[in-house]
């Protein structure tokens, strides 16, 4: 699929040359990153998730993590549940991510917008954080959605991810990319390709997500510039 090509490849040269500023966009690119700073900002946001949406980990349940990446939340969340699936298109954030060495996680590699070999009903929280405004369409964002639904356990199973909002500063959108694309071809430095729409990805309104969700979520803001949404089956 020469889609899901160019959005692996994409993640890949991220992962070699910055992965922790793709995953996190905060701060300055060329400045060394601040690990325990980096990690720890992962417990803050599992704690917010879980508070958001009433979550509390059982040491029984099964978490599915859509776009781990190096594994920020990741870590943050294995110790608090029985096992965590986590799921990234590029082998490179994998092989970061698995550095963790975290005895409950299994790191696999996803494939297109779909979750194969998860069985129907059998996961107790389904979660994407920070990655589907990446999507590049809103039938992905359809597919994604209708698969965190069938996985989750019908009888307690949650579903929450999180979404940039569609607001006014979407018109700004082509000047920020030219912006962008001119700055990276006119200088050495700096972050590349996120003028691209492996990286601007898609700003669905609230309605545009009720019109493709199999189940009623609840929204409000999460973070800076993001919009969580959670539901139960």
């Amino acid at each position: 699929m020469p889609e899901e090509q160019t959005i692996n490849s994409f993640w890949n040269r991220a992962a070699e040359d910055n992965p922790y500023w793709y995953v996190s966009s905060h701060g300055s690119y060329d400045a060394d990153r601040n690990l325990e700073e980096f990690w720890a900002s992962g417990r803050t946001i599992w704690a917010d998730i879980k508070r958001a949406v009433g979550y509390t980990p059982s040491p029984t349940d099964t978490v599915v993590e859509i776009g781990c990446g190096v594994g920020r939340l990741t870590r943050a969340m294995a110790p608090e549940v029985g096992s965590v699936i986590a799921l990234d298109i590029s082998e490179s954030m994998l092989a970061i991510a698995r550095q963790s060495k975290l005895p409950n996680v299994d790191f696999r590699m996803a494939r297109g917008f779909s979750l194969p070999g998860i069985s129907d009903g059998s996961i107790d929280l389904a979660i994407g954080y920070c990655v589907f405004q990446h999507l590049p369409s809103h039938a992905a964002l359809k597919s994604y959605v209708g698969e965190m639904c069938r996985i989750t356990n019908p009888e307690r199973g949650m579903i929450a991810f999180t979404l940039t909002p569609r607001n006014w500063k979407i018109w700004l959108l082509p000047i920020l990319r030219a912006k962008a694309y001119l700055r990276e071809h006119l200088s050495s430095g700096g972050p590349k390709g996120i003028y691209r729409k492996e990286w601007v990805g898609i700003r669905p309104s609230s309605f545009d997500v009720s019109m493709i969700s199999p189940i009623p979520f609840q929204c409000h803001p999460f973070d800076a510039d993001r919009v969580l949404y959670f539901g139960r089956r």
